[in-house]
């Protein structure tokens, strides 16, 4: 992917600067502008953003608390650029907090959440067959997950849900594009997480949901395979 970098200095809204920094490098990162392992260069991205290197270093811990970037001593700023076993395992807790939203959704038996959960699925699937783009799967993937979270009404575990995603979104976005037949098939174990949910089965909704974020971390560790692969020969 191509490396695009304005030479003609941005200028930040003086509002919440370190958040509004934050969120353009974040959105940099997981659009591959800036790519896993490079080094993020404090003198060239203040100059970009027209701002001074205080708040630029502000906006680099919140980028590293959310995992996109790690702060080195002596060694500078880099893109994180997780491991296979830490992608393995980011994805593993990931499956296991989301089978714990499903069932505690289930427990709570609320119609109105199974309704919205079915709303949103549905869209996934009108998504996939009217062509839409990648980046716009993932986000209402994201969305759902979010929603599922939210509706269990424990904001920790909201909050955990929010991180792990946040740690893997740039690997999500940045390794490949997914085929159509790809998505269609990760739509239907969505559909068996939702069908064990309206029948009230919180153990199989909780293996589905699992199986649904394992299925799409196989995909990702393919990916990444074919990532390290392609370095190699190179």
């Amino acid at each position: 992917m191509a490396t695009l970098r304005s030479a003609v200095p941005t200028p930040v809204p003086t509002h919440s600067l370190v958040e509004q920094i934050a969120l353009r490098l974040a959105d940099d990162i997981v659009t591959g502008v800036y790519l896993p392992g490079e080094r993020l260069k404090e003198q060239d991205i203040a100059a970009r953003f027209g701002t001074s290197r205080a708040p630029l270093r502000e906006a680099f811990r919140l980028l590293e608390r959310d995992g996109l970037i790690r702060m080195m001593p002596w060694r500078g700023v880099c893109v994180t650029d997780y491991t296979r076993d830490e992608v393995r395992e980011l994805f593993e807790i990931r499956a296991d907090l989301l089978a714990m939203c499903v069932q505690r959704i289930v427990v709570q038996g609320d119609p109105a959440q199974l309704a919205a959960v079915r709303a949103a699925i549905d869209g996934l699937s009108a998504l996939t067959e009217a062509g839409g783009d990648e980046r716009d799967y993932k986000q209402a993937t994201a969305a759902l997950s979010a929603m599922l979270s939210e509706m269990t009404g424990n904001r920790y575990l909201h909050r955990l849900v929010t991180d792990f995603r946040q740690r893997l979104l740039w690997y999500y976005c940045f390794l490949g594009q997914s085929t159509i037949e790809r998505r269609r098939e990760s739509n239907r174990l969505w559909g068996d997480m939702l069908a064990a949910m309206e029948r009230r089965d919180a153990w199989a909704a909780a293996a589905a949901a699992q199986h649904v974020t394992m299925a799409t971390a196989a995909f990702a560790l393919q990916l990444a395979d074919a990532r390290v692969a392609r370095q190699s020969v190179a």
